[in-house]
């Protein structure tokens, strides 16, 4: 086996694993290593959740870059630190907080009558950390578009936005779920907070990518984001279109009752 230097302490390694710090030889991250990250969310609990947190905090894009250049082994998997937040998130948001009480108290006080826009809006305000993981392959594969002649390949795009997620998601329980609790007996400025939160989202994807790719110019990052977010709203738009028709569809020839579902009352 051809030696290398270790990513994490530069001892050289001969073997899979640094006879100093312990880490793995340097792999390249690609659909393989995506699967064994997602497997070992079950299996196995990395020392460095803490570590990672702190670090994230500190700088996101910073924080991945190392990861992706092979410095692993203080570090919690970010697929993994994903779900974890997640979990925390929704345990907060419906146990703590009751958000999915309060946002449906708010669609019957906005005259929301249709039960399914109803309950759309009360999955997305209350569960949106999960839904932002669920997302994670489609979000790789539009961040990967402007940023595709850095040599990053898709798989690695999922771990970029793992750490975006993981970001925002904690920043969330951090910062917004606090405000939220104060203003717990308003849902309409719980809403306002709730939905004020995800314009901070392009200015998280700049400072993210700016850390990651610190040699490309802010000007050139801001042009960047600008084209993820038109290629997010049309896949959005699409995505509306292609559930709409699917819905109608469904409802005509297999289930009438999925439309009186939608159905104003």
């Amino acid at each position: 086996m051809i030696e290398e230097n270790c990513r994490n302490c530069k001892e050289v390694i001969s073997g899979n694993f640094c006879p100093n710090c312990g880490q793995r030889r340097f792999k390249r991250i690609n659909r393989g290593y995506v699967i064994e990250e997602i497997q070992d969310i079950f299996v196995d609990v990395n020392k460095g959740f803490f570590y990672s947190l702190l670090k994230i905090l500190r700088n996101p894009g910073k924080t991945a870059r190392e990861y992706m250049d092979g410095n692993r082994v203080d570090h919690y998997k970010p697929i993994a630190l994903a779900f974890v937040l997640g979990g925390i998130s929704i345990f907060v948001s419906t146990s703590v907080l009751n958000l999915d009480e309060i946002m449906k108290s708010f669609s019957e006080q906005q005259h929301i009558n249709s039960k399914l826009m109803s309950d759309i809006f009360t999955i997305i305000s209350s569960y949106y950390a999960i839904l932002m993981i669920l997302l994670l392959p489609i979000f790789a594969f539009i961040t990967r578009i402007p940023f595709k002649k850095q040599g990053h390949n898709y798989y690695e795009h999922i771990v970029m936005n793992s750490y975006v997620v993981s970001y925002y998601t904690l920043m969330s329980i951090l910062v917004m779920y606090p405000i939220l609790f104060l203003f717990r007996q308003n849902p309409e400025k719980m809403m306002l907070v709730s939905q004020g939160s995800f314009l901070i989202l392009p200015l998280i994807l700049v400072w993210f990518f700016k850390g990651f790719y610190n040699h490309i110019p802010l000007k050139k990052i801001i042009i960047k984001i600008l084209g993820v977010l038109a290629l997010t709203l049309l896949a959005y738009i699409l995505a509306i279109i292609v559930s709409t028709v699917a819905f109608v569809l469904y409802g005509m020839f297999v289930d009438k009752g999925v439309l009186e579902y939608a159905k104003p009352k």
